[in-house]
């Protein structure tokens, strides 16, 4: 499978290359003509259900500096994404006081399929973006909270709806070098096929990074889309293609840096660990005057060695297919009041999940391993009614019901089945002031679902669906060319997802509750000049934990700042990014200090030619993107011999931490035709 993939990839990416370059050869030079569209600039009062919902498109996304295509879900107020184990693995998401792990409680659509997956290998939720090809986003629609009927699984934070483009405007080819052995290479066009346009977008890159053991990533994706209008309506068919290799670079003992074994915080204990992923997904969308359909499948296969306590090695696998739709109608339309209903459905069919231990790569003996057959089933619908011109009401519920089939392949895992149900009402006002100016307030239930063979564990069972409660209450302006938003919300959790190191992964802990505010700004100056800010803060706290009431991991505070300017052929973005602080025991006793990082991207556009440039972390930041606090034997500074289980973080320093990556210049050339 791995070889055809890979060779598939490689020829339609060849393929791309070669097309489009031909056709552009008797074409003449033309002159690029911008418009300048700031997504965050669209007009939201009188139609957005809470303030803290939006929608970042056009230059928003274009302009922006990143080092991970995961950074484009920062596009959404208060997301911070950081990494922890390599640039092949699903990045850790911050928001709204929750330490997301790889996407427990923040979902991710693209083209209506949901990202997330159940019952991973290596987390609940797991949310790996790396196959996305920023030259396919058009859109990303966001929305924060369980105030909307129509989101399920893993939305209780928060949830992106990624929209890409129907058409290319011009064919490209682009080609980036940079530092630390960047590479990529990437290309697209669209073409009148049939009675539709096809679109082809594909890139292969490769990147060490500035570690000892050379991360060695080797990706290539693929990512085509054909529409065309029917007599039911407008129908999309998406087909994408990903394999990913790469070692992973985690965090390391604090105290074993500066010894032989540790020269710095950018060294590796343990060269042997490696990373694979491939992922195949298509998708079909139509969509008529009161209705829109779709349909989903995919094929998802994937293994992780590491060495999270570096006394021994783990390797983690999961194969899987899932198929999957869903389908909404307007049941009512009238200038007062409309009616909406919808369901969805999900298979994940799981004929490999598990952990090994390892020794440098080799199996020593499998600790889990199973099959899982989960399946769900959710009903929604909603209300919105207009009394009066200045007030919107709206009522929805949603009812959702999950099955659980697990079966053990070796005698060390679990067996069983089992099932769970929740029924989550929402409710949400809006009232405006005036013209400019709107009031929100929302309440509604949630949940997350929780790993099958955590569900079918007759020693320690857990429920099935995790329930949270969220409630808010926000404002929205607009002040000539600024436009300003506020809100303060409260979430309460039944259950907490929280990493343990031996296992590399995420257990469930006790309930607990949050609460914060956001604010956030978009400026538009002059034209072509956009200014966005937004800064957030929450505590969150265990209802009744033994240990201590703080959650781990659960940053304080976060900050962005964006200045994107587009003039005549320049073109520029200056990024801030503030991670706060966040306590990694629940005694509050160990925290974690503060992440401040600035990034810097240039363009100059000369006839069908485009010479941009990038510094990612323009300050040279020498910081910790993440920190966790549990013991791992540190090599150099224990005795050999010691385990994780023999080390007293009582009286060692237990911080593990993955360094930022130092300040890194990359530079590319793109040609349209």
């Amino acid at each position: 499978m791995n070889y055809l993939i890979r060779h598939f990839l490689r020829s339609v990416f060849l393929i791309m290359l070669i097309y489009p370059a031909m056709r552009s050869i008797a074409q003449d030079t033309r002159a690029i003509e911008e418009v300048v569209v700031f997504g965050r600039n669209t007009e939201l009062l009188g139609r957005a259900a809470s303030a803290s919902e939006g929608s970042v498109g056009g230059a928003d996304l274009l302009v922006r500096p990143m080092l991970k295509v995961a950074e484009l879900l920062e596009s959404m107020p208060g997301m911070v994404a950081v990494q922890h184990s390599g640039s092949g693995k699903a990045n850790q998401y911050f928001l709204r006081g929750f330490n997301l792990d790889h996407g427990t409680d923040y979902s991710a659509y693209v083209d209506g399929m949901p990202w997330n997956l159940r019952s991973h290998g290596h987390g609940q939720g797991y949310l790996d973006v790396n196959g996305l090809l920023p030259e396919s986003v058009e859109r990303i629609d966001y929305r924060k909270g369980p105030y909307y009927a129509d989101l399920g699984d893993f939305s209780v934070a928060g949830a992106s709806f990624i929209q890409t483009v129907d058409r290319l405007e011009r064919s490209f080819i682009s080609a980036e070098l940079g530092e630390y052995q960047w590479q990529r290479l990437a290309s697209g066009f669209s073409r009148d096929a049939g009675a539709g346009v096809l679109t082809v977008i594909g890139e292969v890159k490769s990147y060490d990074g500035p570690w000892d053991n050379a991360e060695g990533l080797r990706h290539i994706s693929a990512w085509s889309k054909y529409v065309q209008d029917t007599a039911f309506g407008q129908a999309k068919f998406t087909l994408s293609a990903y394999s990913g290799d790469w070692h992973p670079t985690e965090q390391i003992p604090e105290r074993a840096i500066g010894t032989a074994a540790c020269r710095d915080a950018f060294c590796s204990l343990d060269s042997s660990a490696g990373g694979n992923t491939q992922r195949w997904i298509s998708t079909a969308q139509l969509t008529g005057s009161d209705w829109t359909a779709s349909i989903y499948g995919q094929y998802y296969d994937w293994s992780m060695e590491s060495n999270p306590t570096y006394d021994f090695q783990i390797n983690q696998f999961d194969r899987r297919w899932t198929v999957g739709g869903r389908a909404e109608k307007s049941l009512l339309e009238t200038a007062n009041l409309q009616i909406n209903i919808g369901s969805e459905a999900r298979y994940d069919s799981i004929a490999d999940v598990g952990l090994d231990e390892q020794l440098a790569g080799k199996l020593i003996a499998n600790i889990s391993d199973n099959e899982i057959f989960e399946t769900s089933l959710g009903i929604y619908g909603d209300a919105n009614w207009s009394p009066t011109d200045r007030l919107r009401i709206t009522v929805g519920v949603r009812g959702d019901y999950y099955d659980y089939d697990v079966k053990a392949v070796n005698v060390s895992s679990f067996s069983g089945q089992d099932s769970d149900a929740q029924l989550s009402p929402k409710v949400g006002i809006a009232y405006r002031l005036h013209d400019a100016a709107e009031l929100y307030g929302n309440w509604g239930r949630g949940f997350h679902s929780n790993d099958a063979r955590g569900v079918v564990n007759v020693l320690n069972p857990i429920a099935g669906l995790s329930e949270g409660k969220g409630y808010e209450a926000g404002f929205r302006t607009t002040l000539g060319d600024m436009k300003l938003t506020a809100s303060y919300w409260w979430l309460d959790q039944d259950s907490e997802l929280i990493f343990v190191g031996d296992s590399n992964s995420v257990e469930p802990k006790g309930g607990s509750r949050r609460q914060g505010y956001e604010l956030t700004a978009f400026w538009q100056p002059l034209d072509g000049v956009g200014v966005d800010a937004v800064y957030t803060d929450s505590t969150a706290r265990y209802v009744d934990n033994p240990d201590g009431s703080h959650v781990e991991g659960s940053v304080e505070q976060s900050a962005q700042l964006g200045i994107s300017v587009l003039r005549n052929n320049w073109e520029g973005s200056l990024r801030a990014r503030y991670l706060g602080p966040y306590a990694m025991t629940a005694d509050n006793a160990q925290r974690a200090e503060s992440l401040s990082t600035v990034s810097l991207r240039g363009a100059y556009h000369w006839n069908n030619l485009t010479f941009y440039a990038e510094v990612i972390n323009l300050l040279d930041t020498d910081r910790k993107e993440i920190v966790y606090f549990y013991p791992a034997y540190a090599e150099g500074v224990d005795p050999p011999g010691l385990g994780a289980d023999d080390i007293d973080c009582a009286s060692v320093n237990c911080r593990m931490s993955r360094a930022t990556e130092p300040q890194t210049l990359r530079a590319g050339v793109s040609f349209k035709f």
